[in-house]
């Protein structure tokens, strides 16, 4: 009874925050107006189509599965299918924005992956980068009880190590076999990052101007834990990073 009492709590809570990390991310990308974008994860390629109020001259993808691919395609972006813990198939200087939404907990190789961002950024250039926050309180909670931090249960497909997760021992299929060089990282949260990791890492990469923070403070209720955010901006379950690329000497 009490662990289903807190489920409903938490998931609302979780819905209203991956809201608002969504709208961030989706309505800062509208607001740059990006010329060539870059969406990775892109999906069946909705997700921007909700907040952007003009087409890109140059709109790009990486999405692993065929079905949500072709989707894509249809909406008229260029989509590509790219192992994120390797090289990318673009140029140095490609891209106005990087979007991406929930796909860097998926990769091992997560110092590549930021330093593909910021080669294929042109200078000036902003990354919109959204994640779960392994230093949550939520997922310090999960770890004080000897269960798996709630973002990294889902291990190839399946929800294990904490019977407290809405999904636990469920599995989900995602149209790529287990052989595809993406498998791993499409079924599965590889490595969370921490708000502070992230700042650290994109700063070492070389961004000029990076900003993390961090939404849904659970398992606290919305109406508490939303006004709780700014004063612990480490410690919201959903991930929020923001880095620009320096921009050209003149």
């Amino acid at each position: 009874m009490f662990v289903r009492l807190l489920q409903r709590m938490v998931s609302t809570a979780y819905l209203d925050a991956c809201q608002r990390c969504n709208d961030w991310s989706g309505q800062l990308t509208a607001e740059l107006r990006p010329r060539a974008l870059l969406d990775v994860g892109c999906a069946d390629g909705a997700f921007l189509g909700k907040y952007l109020k003009h087409q890109p001259e140059l709109f790009n993808g990486i999405e692993a599965s065929p079905p949500l691919r072709a989707k894509a395609e249809a909406r008229g972006i260029k989509t590509f299918d790219v192992d994120l813990n390797g090289a990318w198939p673009f140029a140095d200087g490609s891209f106005d924005v990087v979007h991406c939404s929930q796909v860097i907990e998926h990769l091992h190789n997560t110092r590549l992956f930021a330093q593909e961002i910021h080669r294929v950024l042109k200078p000036g250039g902003t990354a919109l980068i959204t994640s779960e926050n392994l230093t949550s309180f939520l997922n310090l909670g999960a770890m004080a009880c000897g269960y798996t931090p709630f973002t990294l249960m889902r291990c190839c497909g399946w929800y294990l190590g904490n019977p407290l997760g809405l999904h636990y021992q469920e599995h989900v299929s995602e149209d790529v076999p287990i052989t595809h060089p993406a498998y791993a990282g499409v079924t599965g949260h590889v490595r969370a990052l921490g708000v502070l990791q992230a700042q650290q890492l994109f700063q070492r990469i070389g961004f000029a101007d990076v900003r993390v923070t961090s939404y849904g403070l659970m398992p606290f209720p919305k109406w508490l834990g939303k006004p709780l955010e700014t004063l612990m901006p480490r410690r919201g379950h959903l991930l929020l990073i923001r880095a620009t690329k320096a921009a050209a000497k003149i």
